[in-house]
């Protein structure tokens, strides 16, 4: 048999003759109870302050409701407070039902969740439509509150209020310590990036130092060794016209090392849109072709790309204009960068001889030992940043590149 716990009556065993003494004992005997039970919620308020400013917020609400026999109960945070911290409203109808969005709450309901939380307010009070309104304080500057209906004959002693500021109390400091946390978590990723970024710009510049002190100086000297050995073989020899031939390569070599060393000492690879366009601008300058007119257009409205992608664009316009220089026998080349929703794409075209056909089953075929690695590279690129290359006919005439890299889209 399950023998119920003894209330305060029965433990006290008072007995009165006189009727105002036995129900002032009543009274105070209820206000007793009903303490005692306050604080159990209390305690059961603050052993959820360890499992996170969620459930913290949602035990507040569940105490309020229960204490108060509330049918509504609402913890809401101001929209211009704690802006990182979470969750910004928990609320609870008369099912018992969670609910998360002013929104879902009903007219009256929203209407003095709104105004409370409009309307600053030093102390814990009811409002003219009868909620107990308690404010939730943070570093003196209210940030939200805690509303509950409990009804017009709802009997709200001052005791009520002080245990409603003690659990509300405590929701401001467990949503003021996870808007911190969130700061904190903020920060450190900016520092990491940061350092990320700096830990790439120090090899950057070390990797363009080393081509040009090491690299580039190589090729310059076989091209100069090359230029001093022309003169002494006969001018219309074979080996006269192979040496031509491979000074071109040297003065090619140099010029795309140089371009390299430009593109990874530039400080624009750390910026966003204005990066790319600007450097795309200037390919013309650093890869000029006798009778080849190289055009860049750029359409549509820049977006944020990482240093990444940027750069991986740059090389792989940088690749496609060597190959218009090297093998299409054009005149004209265009490249056109184009911001499009939700996508940039890039495209290198020229009114030359090339064939998308043979391009694509070259790329089929793979590279074989010593064969030209500009177009498998131009396409691992491009994969390598989300992006796809592929090849069509020119409205030149000629040969089309272009690459398609998705880019997430702000909703502002």
């Amino acid at each position: 048999m399950t023998v119920g716990v003894p209330g305060i009556s029965e433990l006290t065993g008072l007995r009165s003759s006189k009727p105002t003494w036995y129900a002032e004992y009543r009274h105070s005997a209820d206000s007793l109870t009903r303490a005692l039970g306050s604080l159990d919620r209390i305690a059961q308020v603050l052993s959820a302050t360890g499992r996170g400013a969620d459930a913290l917020c949602r035990a507040v609400v569940d105490a309020t409701a229960n204490h108060l026999g509330a049918a509504w109960v609402v913890l809401a945070v101001a929209e211009d407070a704690l802006p990182l911290a979470a969750p910004r409203l928990v609320a609870r109808g008369p099912s018992g039902q969670p609910v998360r969005d002013l929104d879902d709450l009903p007219g009256g309901v929203r209407r003095s969740v709104v105004a409370a939380l409009a309307t600053p307010r030093g102390e814990p009070g009811q409002d003219a439509d009868g909620a107990v309104v308690v404010p939730l304080v943070v570093d003196g500057e209210q940030a939200g509150a805690l509303v509950a209906w409990a009804g017009p004959q709802a009997d709200v002693t001052a005791a009520d209020l002080s245990i409603l500021r003690i659990v509300a109390n405590q929701s401001a400091v467990a949503l003021l310590s996870d808007s911190l946390l969130a700061q904190s978590e903020a920060l450190r990723r900016q520092i990491d990036v940061a350092a990320q970024r700096e830990a790439v710009d120090v090899e950057r510049h070390r990797i363009a130092r080393e081509l040009h002190d090491s690299v580039a100086q190589h090729v310059l000297s076989a091209g100069m060794t090359i230029e001093w050995c022309r003169p002494e073989v006969a001018h219309h020899s074979e080996v006269h016209a192979r040496l031509g031939h491979a000074k071109a390569l040297t003065r090619e070599a140099v010029e795309r090392l140089r371009a390299v060393i430009h593109t990874l000492s530039s400080d624009h690879l750390d910026g966003g849109s204005p990066g790319l366009p600007e450097l795309l601008g200037r390919l013309p300058e650093l890869h000029p072709v006798p009778g080849l007119e190289v055009a860049v257009r750029v359409e549509g409205r820049p977006v944020p790309l990482t240093a990444g992608c940027v750069e991986a664009l740059v090389k792989i316009a940088t690749e496609c204009l060597f190959n218009v220089a090297r093998h299409a026998v054009a005149t004209r080349c265009t490249v056109r960068l184009a911001y499009r929703p939700g996508e940039v794409r890039l495209s290198v075209a020229d009114d030359g001889s090339g064939d998308p056909e043979t391009l694509r089953r070259s790329l089929r075929a793979g590279s074989r030992e010593g064969a030209h690695r500009g177009l498998p590279n131009a396409v691992s690129r491009a994969a390598e940043i989300g992006g796809t290359l592929r090849f069509a006919r020119a409205r030149m005439g000629g040969v089309r590149v272009e690459v398609r890299v998705p880019v997430e889209v702000s909703g502002g």
